[in-house]
C-alpha cells in the first residue's frame, strides 16, 4: 500500500504546477498562522548581508522599502519556507514540533570555498538560537521530558 501511495505522490508531482507562495513579512512568530496580505503582494525580499542591518523588500509595483532586521521576527518566501531574523542574520525554520524548533543556515568553513549547513536549535519560536542543544533546551526544568 505504501508503495502505491508513493508512486501516486511520484505521478502527482510531476505532473502538478509549481505555485508560488506569497512572500510576507512576518513581525511577530504568530503571524506565521495568519494569511498574507494580497493588498500589496511582496514579489521579494532580500537581505543585504549579515552585516547590514537592513533587509530590501520589492513589491509587485516596483515599488522597494528598507526594513530594519530587527523590526520584523523574520519572513516567508516564495517556498513557503519560514526564515528568522536573530542576531542580523536570518535562519531556516526547518521544523516545529512544539518543544523545540531546528534551525539551518549555510556557513562557510575557515580557510576554504567550502560552504556547510550547521544546524541550530531553540526551545521556542521567540527564545535564543544555539548550535548546542542543551543549551538551546536550558530553560526547561530537569523534570520535563520531550516526547
Amino acid at each position: 500500500m505504501h508503495i502505491f501511495r508513493l508512486f501516486l505522490f511520484v505521478i502527482g508531482f510531476s505532473f502538478s504546477q509549481g505555485v508560488q507562495a506569497q512572500w510576507r513579512l512576518l513581525y511577530q512568530s504568530k503571524d506565521i498562522a495568519n494569511a498574507p496580505d494580497t493588498t500589496s503582494p511582496i514579489k521579494l525580499i532580500e537581505s543585504r548581508g549579515a552585516l547590514s542591518k537592513y533587509i530590501v523588500v520589492h513589491f509587485s509595483n516596483h515599488e522597494k522599502i528598507l526594513v530594519l532586521k530587527k523590526d520584523i521576527w523574520g519572513y516567508a518566501d516564495g517556498s513557503n519556507r519560514i526564515w528568522r531574523s536573530y542576531d542580523k542574520e536570518f535562519y531556516l525554520v526547518t521544523s516545529y514540533n512544539g518543544a523545540w524548533v531546528d534551525y539551518v543556515v549555510d556557513r562557510l568553513v575557515a580557510n576554504t570555498r567550502n560552504q556547510i549547513f550547521q544546524p541550530l536549535y531553540s526551545r521556542t519560536l521567540d527564545s535564543r538560537i544555539s548550535a548546542i542543544w542543551t543549551k538551546a533546551m536550558s530553560d526547561v526544568s530537569p523534570s520535563y521530558r520531550v516526547r
